[in-house]
């Protein structure tokens, strides 16, 4: 793995609700190089095997692109039980999503779609995103 790349782990999760509940978990502040993604980026599981991203980023040079490279769903044990995937593929890469950054004046929303296997849902017990910018 490029040793440029962030691992994180979501630092904070709502506690696990059974049925039918959305599961959000959340991180902190993610810096690499110029860039920077604010604390309470947020991917939010569902039931159904759909996934929502929203997270805000910014950067000190103009045209940079924050790409979070994958993001693995993990069981209890900690094996990977899965990725998240996109219906918008970057480069033929169905696991990446990415967002383009044009000026260092502004900071940026960065929100992403995915799904999952429908079939982990009872299964996962946390997600590692990997990204960098």
């Amino acid at each position: 793995m490029d040793p440029s790349v962030i691992v994180q782990a979501a630092n904070a999760s709502v506690e696990r609700l059974t049925g039918w509940t959305p599961w959000e978990f959340t991180w902190g502040t993610i810096r690499k190089g110029g860039s920077t993604m604010l604390a309470g980026a947020r991917w939010t599981l569902f039931p159904d095997g759909t996934a929502a991203f929203d997270a805000t980023v910014t950067s000190r040079d103009d045209h940079d692109v924050w790409v979070v490279r994958q993001v693995d769903l993990h069981g209890t044990a900690g094996a990977i039980l899965g990725s998240l995937t996109t219906e918008h593929p970057v480069d033929g890469d169905w696991r990446k999503f990415v967002r383009t950054m044009p000026s260092s004046a502004e900071d940026y929303r960065f929100r992403a779609w995915a799904t999952f296997d429908v079939g982990l849902w009872g299964q996962i017990a946390y997600l590692k995103m990997y990204s960098s910018c």
